[in-house]
């Protein structure tokens, strides 16, 4: 098979059929489908059961073990030059495969793909997900011709130092290039596809075809939602290790700064949500000594003293403005 799908799913019976459908309807057909069940407890294998289609391969583990570890047996067992995940309450538009598979053949210097994708949750609808990230629509209006861009492995590496434009459910990247780079990494429990790509396009330079080709769901029971603090925590770390490994890249280095500032701002909300003001506090701290971001620690004071000193300090802040 040219193309090796990975689709990891936990607990998703009610769901998994929409993404699995979306696979089996793609216009370019030369695939496999490996199905990985990471220990559900619910009706996953009879629901997998009812396809018959000789392109799926269902493989269980034996035990819950996370997204990461999920992927990481797809990979083990994947067979296609090319490698394409999708989680299971996302879907793929019919022609993905096919435009990016194109894409790859035609551009044999570049490690993977990416696309757009729409954005679902309840009730809202975002045409375009990727618009939202204003260092990728900057990068991109300087790089797009005809729909296409090919973003050189240094100018992508330091747009993922802040925001992650490239989502795994929408790329399809090189088998060979993935093994050299490793695997996920199995003790995050979130965030492993920021780490991820991370590492890829340090290594990669990546192409870009400006449609929506996915469709990302936000869920109940997603694992972003139900992991939001512990996502914070690694990625920070991450951020701070990158930072410490670069050496005469400024631009690198002013980038993976604010991207330290934004996930200690992450942090220390999600500290505050749940009521531990001395870890945010310390959060703070952390992030404006490896950021020297002041508005870190602004909050770093700020945080220890009563709501009613913030309502006064902000009321200054706003004098002083007008």
């Amino acid at each position: 098979m040219k193309v090796s799908v990975i689709i990891p799913t936990y607990n998703r019976a009610y769901i998994l059929p929409e993404a699995v459908e979306s696979v089996l309807r793609q216009t370019y057909s030369n695939f496999e489908l490996i199905i990985v069940d990471d220990g559900s407890t619910d009706e996953t294998a009879h629901v997998v059961s009812k396809f018959s289609d000789f392109r799926i391969r269902f493989v269980q583990r034996a035990k819950n073990g996370g997204v990461a570890a999920a992927k990481n047996t797809g990979l083990e067992v994947a067979g296609g030059e090319f490698i394409a995940t999708l989680d299971s309450d996302d879907l793929w538009r019919p022609e993905k495969l096919e435009l990016q598979a194109r894409f790859l053949d035609e551009h044999p210097h570049v490690g993977g793909v990416f696309s757009d994708l729409e954005w679902i949750r309840g009730t809202q609808h975002v045409g375009s997900m990727l618009s939202a990230y204003p260092v990728f629509t900057r990068l991109l209006r300087d790089s797009l011709r005809q729909g296409v861009s090919v973003f050189s492995q240094h100018a992508l590496y330091v747009c993922l130092l802040e925001e992650m434009p490239v989502k795994l459910q929408a790329s399809t990247l090189r088998r060979d290039c993935v093994k050299k780079i490793g695997v996920f990494e199995e003790s995050w429990r979130s965030g492993e596809d920021w780490e991820f790509v991370l590492r890829f396009a340090r290594q990669n330079a990546l192409g870009y075809l400006d449609r929506a080709l996915a469709v990302q769901r936000t869920m109940a029971d997603s694992t972003l939602g139900r992991h939001q603090k512990l996502d914070a925590v690694f990625l920070m770390e991450r951020f701070i290790q990158e930072k410490q490994q670069l050496r005469g890249d400024p631009e690198a280095l002013a980038a993976v700064r604010r991207g330290i500032a934004h996930h200690a701002k992450e942090l220390g909300s999600q500290c505050l949500d749940e009521g531990d003001r001395v870890s945010a506090v310390k959060a703070y701290w952390r992030g404006f000594y490896e950021s020297l971001d002041v508005k870190l620690l602004a909050r770093a004071v700020a945080t220890p003293l009563p709501r009613s000193a913030w309502a006064v300090a902000k009321r200054l802040r706003r004098a002083s403005v007008l």
